[in-house]
């Protein structure tokens, strides 16, 4: 089963570096024997010397270049069954190279991403955001079908039955802003791309979470584990609640632009006109 992180510039074999290895290797080694046998004392030694380096750079060049591509496919392929491996959605880039027993880390999933050897990976706010292999699987069997609306509707149902006063405030934050989402989403359906991993991981993925912790808050008995878990769901929430205010104003981000674009355009116009003079229309229209 093909590792979802990789790219297929990071699985197919070039065979074609095979022979183009070997040639290189073929007409350095020529090259090099011509530079041995070529007595530098006929010429100029400095020429001859440059002469001959040159070429067998040139000659060497291919080798490298294939050298360099099959260490950075397998360096794709370690860190891919390494990140397979893990059960978090993101992991800080200061614990990085560490949980995955590679030097710098980030820097290199960043190079490999860029160069197209890996795939489903963001490095946002010091973080290493995963595309979890093992956690969509989890939540697409626990809702296959489950709609948005739903959800949310689930989401308010266990709001009401959760005691924690500032875990209710959280929730309240998110199933708000999530109701804007999906009333964005509603207006603008070519958006749903923009907002697609959001309604299909993060939605589903917060009710499991709310649902553990109504369940372990309703135990008489709060044991070592059940505290634990519950802290771990809280502190997670503040990021939610980060995260979908984001979702939604990363969905006005084209719009954003188009405004600034017709108000541009708009200045222009009324400036050639004579309607303003060369004034800023944001600035007049904030004055008067």
């Amino acid at each position: 089963m093909k590792n979802r992180y990789l790219t297929d510039l990071a699985t197919k074999n070039r065979l074609w570096h095979i022979p183009v290895g070997l040639l290189s290797i073929l007409l350095s080694s020529v090259t090099a024997q011509v530079w041995i046998e070529d007595s530098p004392f006929d010429e100029d030694p400095v020429i001859w010397l440059l002469a001959h380096m040159t070429v067998m750079a040139l000659w060497l060049l291919p080798l490298f270049r294939i050298v360099l591509w099959r260490v950075r496919q397998h360096s794709a392929k370690v860190i891919a069954q390494k990140l397979a491996q893990r059960r978090e959605h993101s992991i800080p880039l200061s614990e990085l190279s560490g949980l995955l027993g590679v030097k710098r880390a980030g820097a290199k999933i960043a190079k490999l991403k860029r160069l197209g050897f890996l795939q489903r990976v963001e490095i946002e706010n010091g973080e290493l955001v995963l595309d979890n292999p093992k956690l969509e699987v989890v939540a697409d069997k626990a809702r296959p079908q489950a709609r948005p609306d739903d959800v949310i509707q689930e989401i308010r149902r266990l709001n009401d039955e959760i005691d924690d006063a500032a875990v209710s405030e959280r929730i309240d934050r998110i199933e708000a802003v999530t109701a804007s989402i999906l009333c964005t989403l509603r207006e603008r359906p070519d958006r749903a791309d923009d907002a697609r991993r959001f309604m299909d991981y993060y939605l589903p993925t917060t009710l499991k979470l709310l649902e553990s912790y109504n369940l372990m808050e309703d135990q008489s008995y709060q044991g070592e584990n059940i505290q634990a878990a519950r802290r771990s769901i809280e502190a997670v929430l503040d990021k939610l609640v980060s995260a979908t205010e984001k979702q939604q104003d990363k969905l006005f981000g084209s719009e954003a632009l188009d405004v600034e674009t017709e108000i541009d355009v708009l200045e222009k116009m009324m400036t050639s006109d004579g309607l303003i003079a060369g004034k800023d229309l944001r600035q007049t229209s904030s004055n008067g």
